[in-house]
């Protein structure tokens, strides 16, 4: 007699991790790729519109106290002597809560105020994406091959950043089969700005939740089964289909409205941009100091007259609520606004110390350094690198440069030494320079002469370096060419 398999019912306890789905993770992620004069707009305007934030004019000394010990979870607590649960906005010290957020933890007390090197406005030129994308092409490590096929799927994104042509067509154009086509193309969409490469507005969504960890999220599984719902605004059938709350879609949606459809669209205007410093690197006896650079950014504070009034019996339930929203959205701000600066400034600690022998020496002494090995150093993703070092600007002894200048791909000689790739393409243009016009040298030569510093370098890597510096080919630079 065959006999059924005995079910029963277990408790099945499991331990996992899971990123949560909030805006405030999105406001710190975008907050992260602005630059200063961006951030000041933003924080204005937050200014204007939350009445919770005031700005400080007279900084009070940040108190000893930890942030911790001053804002606890706004969780209510059940307490077994006082029926009465407690507001946990009693919890909150509104006077000195932004006086820590905003104490930067990193001044150095030697360094007075009137010591630090004033500066104007710089004007530059915002890089293209297509420059954008090259750069961290550039400080790949992929195969030769594929960096050839990325090169080419790079060429062929429009001012939105998606690809306008197919994998075939790619795979035409470059003279490759379809594997390594989807290789090149998994390697431009897994750079900066997140969702770059994509085919369709579905596959970006996609790469930006993925870029999130949230691939198993309900807003995942909205964009891939449930698009046209969402473009029809149909949340309660989404909310049957998917066996989630009204509330939860909601949220999700929300969420999703805070992606990025068109990520190319920050890089497609080309006028010229006045930017500031983030921070200013400066050397004082015989070490390097990183100073911030706050002139022009309103220090903003949480308006404690705001907490009385949470505590009056005469302000209606509506009105409290909307004053206790206002309140998260300014904590979320601040504590925001400080991670981006702490993240800036770690980001500068690791240039500091990878990159003394240039801020003494200048160019010819940049050491190559990868994004990659910053991140991993910070133990974050290597997308968070990209985006603190892209657009923001820093004033050096050797003067001010963006960020992302400090990171460079190295060449290996047979010593087992390291030259940045920025050092090479000094020492081509220097024979360049110095070679007779009447019989200049080819790329081929420069290849040679370059044995002698113990480089050894292709022709074709010589030819790609020469053309990155705008240099003509030996043709052009008999016939009269000047530097």
């Amino acid at each position: 007699m065959n006999r059924r398999p005995f079910l029963r019912q277990t408790l099945d306890l499991r331990l996992s991790q899971r990123l949560a789905l909030t805006p405030s993770l999105l406001q710190k992620i975008e907050l992260l790729q602005l630059n200063k004069l961006e951030l000041q707009e933003m924080l204005n305007q937050e200014l204007m519109e939350n009445p919770i934030l005031e700005e400080v004019l007279d900084q009070e000394p940040p108190s000893e106290t930890t942030p911790d010990e001053r804002v606890v979870d706004e969780q209510p607590k059940d307490n077994a002597t006082n029926s009465k649960e407690k507001d946990s906005f009693d919890e909150i010290d509104f006077r000195y809560f932004f006086d820590e957020y905003l104490d930067t933890g990193y001044k150095n007390r030697e360094v007075e105020d009137s010591e630090r090197p004033s500066f104007e406005a710089f004007l530059t030129r915002s890089p293209s994406l297509e420059e954008h994308l090259n750069w961290q092409l550039g400080l790949t490590e992929a195969n030769p091959r594929i960096t050839e096929i990325a090169q080419q799927i790079i060429g062929n994104l429009n001012e939105d950043g998606y690809l306008i042509i197919s994998l075939e067509e790619i795979c035409q154009v470059a003279g490759c089969d379809l594997e390594e086509a989807n290789e090149a193309l998994a390697l431009v969409q897994s750079m900066d700005p997140v969702g770059v490469g994509s085919r369709d507005l579905r596959e970006c969504l996609f790469l930006q939740l993925q870029g999130l960890e949230l691939g198993d999220s309900l807003a995942y599984r909205i964009i891939q089964d449930h698009l046209s719902l969402l473009e029809g605004h149909k949340f309660k059938e989404i909310a049957s289909r998917t066996g989630s709350s009204f509330e939860e879609v909601l949220l999700a949606v929300d969420f999703i409205k805070h992606l990025i459809p068109k990520p190319g669209q920050k890089y497609s205007n080309q006028k010229t941009n006045y930017v500031q410093p983030e921070v200013t690197i400066v050397k004082v006896d015989d070490e390097f100091v990183i100073l911030p650079n706050d002139e022009g950014m309103p220090q903003l504070r949480l308006n404690s007259s705001y907490k009385e009034l949470l505590k009056s019996n005469g302000v209606s339930g509506e009105t409290k609520t909307f004053l206790r929203e206002k309140f998260r959205s300014a904590v979320d701000l601040l504590r925001s606004v400080s991670q981006r600066k702490q993240t800036i400034y770690k980001v500068c600690v690791c240039i500091v110390n990878r990159q003394k022998d240039f801020l003494e020496n200048g160019a010819r002494s940049l050491h190559p350094m990868l994004i990659k090995d910053v991140a991993s150093e910070l133990g974050v993703h290597s997308s968070t690198i990209s985006r603190v070092v892209t657009n923001k600007y820093v004033d050096t002894p050797q003067g001010v440069m963006e960020l992302r200048k400090f990171f460079t791909m190295g060449v290996e000689n047979p010593d087992g030494e390291e030259l940045s790739i920025v050092q090479v393409k000094l020492k081509i243009k220097k024979l360049i320079e110095e070679e007779n016009r009447k019989k200049p040298y080819s790329d081929n030569q420069i290849g040679q002469l370059l044995r002698r510093d113990n480089i050894f370098i292709t022709r074709r890597t010589v030819a790609k370096y020469r053309e990155q510096m705008q240099v003509p080919g030996s043709r052009e630079r008999k016939i009269g060419y000047l530097f």
